[in-house]
């Protein structure tokens, strides 16, 4: 509001109507800034946005609601002239500085032009569902804003019911004319050093498709469309070469492929750093399940570029209070752009960290561990 107030403050009674969607209190004080350079209080607006009963105690109107979020500036200039600045910026520091990625289009022409008479329109619906601005109800609409912010954040509803529990994830494909039956076995190979496999019975899901996915992450996407899916449970882990012979009726062979062993005979050839899995057909059908690859995370620390980088010491503003809104109020030099998000420091690795990395979607294998859960959907099979 600084950076549009000067000219305003110079010309009160040129501001015809402003009508404002929300706000924090520091913004309401920049309209009570307008009233006592002469704005006239029937001037300024603001717009509520829709709302309804939520039927709970603990908040009992609905907090994030639909809301007016259009960004319209129409200004009629001499000789029935009149220009319409309509895009994405707010009246903030960040949106008129330059620091947001915004987008807008500058109409320009008569007054009387219908695209003018459609902006005006919009406007003056706008102020007609808008309530009066009052200095008096600063904190309400303040608190109003507030209310909406926390119902957005309830709305990002980060799950919080993952188990942590190691889950085998064998994706392949069927050959040999018939499917695996409760009861029957199946042997495969994971990376050599994943612990907990044995000890803790590990489940096997296993999932079959008509035709095998491009690679271990388009194979995980497209869970819901395999066409037989199993549970299974580890009966038996050997490291090392293992067994030179092992009783089972169905292989996982080195395509991904699932494969029949006629005689219930099969004499593995291990290669080095992977290890023996034999397991049982438990169940015919799995429940449906996001997988997580690492550990619960406390948080995620962002990576800045060294080439994106925005000025905040001098940014484009002329208002010494919109320079240091443009800094977010603190002492910085530049705003770098994140280019991505890696886990917090010091956030603690599995022992057998390494070993899982060969185990994990982006090692290529279709033989994965997941470290976490999250059952949700219902129960589907074969």
């Amino acid at each position: 509001m600084a950076e549009i107030g000067a000219p305003i403050q110079a010309n009160p009674g040129s501001l015809e109507t402003f009508v404002i969607g929300a706000s924090t209190y520091p913004g309401f004080q920049a309209l009570d800034n307008l009233l006592a350079a002469g704005v006239p209080m029937d001037r300024l607006h603001v717009h509520l946005g829709f709302s309804a009963p939520s039927g709970t105690p603990k908040n009992p109107v609905v907090r994030y609601h639909p809301m007016l979020h259009s960004k319209v500036y129409y200004m009629e200039l001499p000789g029935s002239h009149a220009c319409a600045f309509i895009g994405s910026h707010n009246v903030t520091a960040f949106a008129l500085g330059g620091s947001n990625g915004e987008a807008a289009v500058l109409i320009e022409g008569d007054v009387h032009a219908p695209e003018f008479a459609a902006v005006r329109g919009h406007v003056d619906e706008a102020e007609r569902q808008a309530t009066p601005y009052s200095p008096t109800m600063k904190e309400g609409f303040s608190w109003w804003f507030k209310e909406y912010v926390e119902g957005l954040k309830a709305e990002i509803r980060m799950p919080t019911d993952w188990v942590t529990v190691r889950t085998i994830l064998a994706f392949s494909h069927i050959q040999g004319g018939r499917w695996p039956k409760t009861g029957e076995t199946i042997y495969f190979e994971i990376p050599a050093g994943i612990e907990e496999i044995e000890s803790l019975k590990t489940e096997v899901h296993l999932f079959l498709y008509d035709t095998m996915p491009a690679d271990p992450m388009s194979a995980i996407n497209a869970i819901g469309s395999a066409s037989r899916r199993y549970t299974c449970q580890t009966i038996g882990v050997e490291n090392g070469q293992g067994n030179r012979e092992v009783s089972v009726d169905w292989v996982i062979d080195g395509g991904w492929a699932l494969t029949p062993v006629p005689s219930a005979t099969f004499r593995p050839s291990t290669p080095a750093g992977m290890q023996q899995v034999r397991a049982k057909v438990v169940d015919t059908s799995l429940p449906s399940y996001e997988y997580a690859f690492e550990r619960e995370r406390t948080g995620w620390d962002p990576v800045f570029s060294e080439i994106d980088v925005i000025d905040a010491l001098e940014p484009p503003l002329l208002e010494e209070v919109a320079r240091r809104e443009a800094r977010g109020g603190r002492q910085i030099d530049a705003w770098r752009l994140v280019t991505s998000l890696e886990p917090r420091s010091g956030s603690q690795l599995e022992t057998d960290q390494k070993a899982l990395n060969r185990a994990a979607p982006e090692s290529g294998a279709f033989i994965l561990v997941s470290l976490r859960r999250r059952r949700f959907g219902d129960k589907q099979g074969g």
